[in-house]
């Protein structure tokens, strides 16, 4: 009888005999262009080439790069070109970029420094305000920032303090950036530079390349000898052992090398840990981007650990390099490397959590992308067959001839993917120049003083009208209006104008917005800025073609010892295109601080717009009077309803400590009970109905506050003294002290009286300026005498 025939039982254990049935005809191995294709698809290869012969067919360029082979090589060779050329223009030209740095100062100085340097043309420093020179040195010292510039306002040096580990080209670069900025103030720098370590710099970059490459070559290697990607799990992770074994040995061998025998042995262990972590996540990466795209991924890695790395090979710090490198730097393995050697070898620790994670992310993302790749190549070799039981496998293995034939192939493919990278890499390291010095960006030069101009004594008003009907003035400054002023610790005074005009025989800007005088010594000289434009300079204007410019409202000095901060508040106005003195319109309120060494030249080193531009006059002038009393600045604001017949402007009041001037957020605002954040619940002192001009005079005689203004602006005729018994009021109704008409038919104006308590002082008197126009511009141009302010002494309620 014949022997009955059954199925095998696939859960049946080893120990039970293995009867098979009677095997099926084998199924048709599939022929012509689809058969070819399948066998093609793993490896790129000609189908010609795919036969299962015994010999192997002469290798020729058309079978070792057919299309689709050579659009790959193509496409890698492109990157790779493209990466190299860029590298190249920027390495020859370096130039910083938004590196980390801190100044330290007075805050309001500070601040205003670091706006100024980060508006600076390509932001070559990305600079952060502080007021602790201890932290900030610490910042630099743990490598959180690469400089921190001190700021000594008693004298005309400053200090830049460096990280000792950074870049020498990047610390250059940062230093001369610092002196342009320094000299455009009329001040020098002396630099000290600290660090925790005296490990190179040069060797952790070299260290963190030179592991880069370890796993790079072992991953070539690999690929080298036994083909590409590993065609089972044991002999994927066969892969992925000798390159994690090589890169233990070879980071614990480093701790032997010169460069990093004086860290402790903690040290020594972590840089060991993290240069095989190096190591080994290049090497992953390498194997990762090989089993997705084949040697095209070969190529990218190359991107990524030759021509990437090449900046870290020439000691070229990424902040040297345009953008996108800086970015690019931290978030890939090459820089992450960087960072986190650094972190141990140069900084103790500090900062090295991120590159960590980083590299970790990595290492986990190249391990899950071998995984799939694998079982990705897996379903492509086997397929279902609906007449089977099990799929039927559509590469049987290749003789050791036809194997030959193909790693001979794959090693051509990656060779020409691979070398020209290399050899790039090593001509930039080779030829280029290392001791470029980067470009600074440019900064404007400071504002230098006027020859004198001799005022004679002054002991009176009458000499004041005298002085300012004959003194002919310099060039720079024969007539403007406002002069609001303050005295400064060294005896000298600042008087700030409004609109000046200038003789035609002045190399700038004839008219300006505003301007400066400093008077002292029976002397009056000009503040110029370089361009002789306008000192605070204009700046464009967001809704119109026009420009904004600045006029002054007030003046009031903060002493500190050996210098004094200038605080002057101004209103943004813009030409309205009428050719009269009323064609303009009022945008809002700003605030400019100057430094003044005790006898130096005042130096603007911040302007700060306080609120959107906006010809609203209903909302408050913040800086129309300003006044110091104690620890508290404060700021008055006037407004008008813009209604019929209300000519006057009324009164409210906001105070601020002075280092925080320049954050309006800090400022407050008196309710009428309490100082509130609010400025729409501020509340009115004065009403605008018989109110006080736009700009005006606060300031204390004795136990009482006086409010000095013209009331109802141009068109009132008196000057008008409101008293209170604290700078928030409450004010009485005012007291006519001196009158002060207009002759419109005359075209003559007289206005913005301003009260100057510390001018030619006299008990129960204060001296008053008012300034003087005509109707007629063509007057004041022909005559400018006429528009310069007259002085008068009233007394006081």
């Amino acid at each position: 009888m014949a022997p009955r025939l059954v199925r095998p039982d696939p859960r049946a254990g080893r120990s039970r005999p293995r009867a098979w049935s009677l095997p099926r005809p084998p199924a048709r191995r599939p022929r012509g262009p689809a058969d070819r294709v399948a066998r093609s698809r793993d490896s790129g290869e000609p189908a010609a080439a795919t036969r299962q012969t015994g010999t192997v067919d002469r290798p020729t360029l058309r079978r070792l790069f057919p299309r689709r082979v050579a659009i790959v090589c193509a496409a890698v060779l492109v990157v790779q070109g493209v990466g190299l050329a860029l590298l190249v223009r920027d390495v020859r030209e370096p130039r910083p970029h938004q590196v980390p740095v801190a100044v330290v100062g007075p805050a309001v100085v500070a601040q205003g420094l670091a706006e100024q340097v980060n508006a600076l043309e390509g932001r070559p420093l990305d600079v952060t305000a502080s007021a602790d020179r201890e932290a900030a040195v610490d910042d630099v010292r743990h490598g959180l920032t690469v400089g921190a510039a001190l700021i000594d306002l008693t004298g005309t040096q400053d200090q830049v303090v460096l990280d000792g580990s950074t870049d020498e080209r990047l610390a250059r670069a940062v230093v001369e950036q610092a002196r342009a900025i320094e000299r455009s103030h009329g001040r020098t720098l002396s630099v000290r530079r600290v660090s925790m370590s005296d490990v190179d710099d040069d060797v952790v970059r070299g260290l963190a390349v030179g592991f880069g490459a370890v796993g790079f070559v072992v991953a070539l290697a690999l690929s080298l000898r036994f083909g590409p990607t590993a065609r089972t799990l044991r002999l994927g992770t066969r892969r992925v052992l000798v390159v994690a074994a090589i890169s233990l040995v070879s980071g614990y061998a480093a701790t032997l090398l010169p460069g990093v025998s004086t860290l402790d042995t903690g040290a020594q262990l972590r840089l060991a840990g993290v240069l095989a972590l190096t190591a080994a996540v290049a090497g992953t990466v390498t194997l990762a981007l090989e089993g997705v795209a084949g040697f095209g991924g070969l190529g990218l890695s190359a991107v990524f650990y030759l021509v990437v790395a090449t900046p870290q090979l020439l000691g070229t710090d990424p902040h040297l390099l345009p953008a996108p490198w800086p970015v690019l730097s931290q978030w890939l393995p090459p820089g992450a490397s960087v960072e986190a050697l650094g972190a141990i070898a140069l900084y103790g620790g500090t900062g090295i959590r991120l590159p960590l994670l980083v590299l970790a992310v990595w290492l986990l993302a190249a391990v899950l992308a071998l995984q799939v790749s694998r079982r990705e190549r897996v379903r492509e070799q086997t397929a279902p067959d609906a007449g089977l039981d099990e799929p039927l496998l559509l590469h049987p293995p290749l003789t050791p001839v036809v194997r030959h034939g193909r790693l001979v192939r794959w090693r051509w493919r990656v060779g020409v993917v691979v070398l020209p990278a290399a050899g790039a890499a090593f001509v930039l390291v080779s030829f280029v120049p290392r001791d470029a010095v980067a470009d600074v960006a440019p900064v404007a030069s400071r504002a230098s003083e006027t020859e004198c101009v001799s005022t004679g004594t002054v002991r009176s008003v009458a000499d004041l009208n005298r002085m300012v009907r004959t003194v002919r003035g310099g060039p720079e400054f024969q007539g403007g209006d406002v002069g609001a002023d303050t005295e400064l610790q060294d005896g000298r005074r600042v008087m700030v104008f409004g609109d000046t005009l200038r003789s035609p025989s002045f190399a700038g800007q004839r008219f300006v917005r505003n301007s400066m005088l400093l008077i002292g010594g029976e002397c009056i000289q000009a503040v110029v800025p370089e361009d002789h434009g306008a000192l605070i300079p204009d700046r464009p204007s967001a809704q119109s073609a026009g420009r904004v410019g600045y006029w002054p409202m007030s003046a009031v000095t903060i002493t500190h010892p050996g210098y004094d901060l200038v605080v002057v508040t101004a209103q943004r106005v813009r030409s309205t295109g009428i050719d009269d003195a009323f064609g303009f319109e009022s945008l809002g309120p700003a605030v400019a601080v100057f430094v003044v060494p005790r006898g130096e030249t005042p130096q603007l080193v911040a302007v700060r717009d306080v609120g959107p531009d906006a010809a609203d006059v209903t909302r408050p002038e913040w800086g129309a009077a300003a006044v110091v009393e104690g620890e508290w600045l404060y700021l008055y604001g006037t407004a008008n309803p813009d209604q019929p017949y209300v000519f006057g402007f009324s009164l409210r009041v906001a105070r601020v400590h002075p280092d925080d001037v320049l954050r309006p957020a800090a400022w407050e605002y008196w309710s009428g009970t309490d100082w509130v954040a609010d400025p729409a619940q501020s509340r009115e002192l004065i009403p605008a109905a018989g109110g006080t001009s736009q700009t005006l005079s606060v300031f204390r005689d004795g136990g009482q506050w006086h409010a000095l203004s013209k009331r109802n602006e141009f068109l009132g005729s008196d000057v008008v003294v409101w008293t209170a018994p604290d700078p928030w009021g409450p004010f009485d109704g005012g007291r006519t002290v001196a009158p002060l008409p207009s002759d419109a038919a005359q075209g003559r104006l007289r206005y913005l009286p301003l009260a100057h308590p510390g001018l030619l002082p006299e008990p129960g008197t204060v001296v008053v300026s008012f300034s003087r126009n005509r109707t007629d511009v063509d007057e004041v141009v022909a005559d400018p005498t006429r528009y310069r302010p007259g002085f008068l002494r009233v007394d006081l309620p």
